[in-house]
């Protein structure tokens, strides 16, 4: 009985304590001032898409007083949220540290591949499926695709454009190939652009040799570019880069070349 009561009056002292202490830090909030507000931009040396002047413009056209006002009246959230609103940002996060500096945490989208349909400017796709508009100010490598194309898209709950995999296995494909190619040193430096024909199949426009790289579809996508890969090895290097007019990869399990 002795031992529960003892239990009991440490932890009245606890409760009274903690609330002692989160009333000083309550008062202590309303005492300190925004000092400053540092923006860190993630991957910013491999994407450009946002700079730290966009996101204050952004914090300085929310209507939220930051910058020499107590911190306890920054709204961090709805910070978020409008930041968020920017299609070519992923994530932003807000915060406070115990100095009075706001921190704007922003990570950039990244394009797998540009869409130009038809001769029109077209959008980027990334990772995630999300369409990105043009930018006046940046252009970022990635792999071009043109012709005939028409893939279904929507626009999710917050908004955001989204290119519909669900509903395309050919978009899915696509997706899956472009991440390969930038992933890979090789093919990302030598496969500049695609084609769509009206058929569905692809054309592969190279940086290096002046032949047509007929792909089919895409499927077996990794063994057509392996079979490449060994054509480029064992043949064009020791004969040449424009010995051929024409490569089909169509089939998997061969190459057939044409001369010029």
């Amino acid at each position: 009985m002795k031992k529960r009561i003892i239990h009991m009056g440490i932890w009245i002292l606890l409760i009274a304590w903690f609330s002692v202490i989160m009333g000083f830090v309550s008062r202590s909030n309303a005492d300190v001032l925004c000092s400053q507000i540092v923006i860190q931009i993630s991957d910013s040396s491999q994407v450009s898409f946002i700079n730290s002047d966009a996101v204050r413009n952004v914090i300085k056209n929310s209507g939220i007083n930051t910058q020499g006002y107590p911190v306890e009246e920054i709204q961090t959230r709805e910070l978020e949220r409008l930041l968020e609103k920017n299609p070519y940002v992923q994530n932003a996060e807000v915060y406070i540290d115990v100095e009075g500096d706001l921190f704007v945490d922003i990570a950039q989208r990244k394009p797998l591949i540009r869409i130009m349909p038809g001769g029109k400017q077209g959008y980027y796709i990334d990772q995630d499926a999300f369409i990105l508009p043009l930018s006046d100010s940046y252009s970022p490598m990635v792999l071009l695709l043109t012709g005939k194309i028409a893939f279904p898209e929507y626009v999710d709950e917050n908004g955001k454009r989204r290119a519909d995999i669900a509903s395309s296995i050919e978009l899915r494909e696509l997706l899956d190939f472009a991440g390969y190619v930038q992933e890979h040193e090789f093919w990302n430096t030598q496969i500049v652009q695609l084609y769509r024909s009206a058929r569905g199949e692809y054309e592969i426009i190279p940086r290096v040799g002046a032949h047509q790289i007929q792909f089919g579809n895409m499927d077996d996508y990794e063994q057509k570019l392996m079979n490449l890969k060994l054509l480029y090895d064992q043949g064009l290097k020791q004969y040449g880069w424009n010995k051929y007019d024409k490569i089909n990869l169509k089939y998997s399990n061969q190459i057939i070349c044409t001369k010029r």
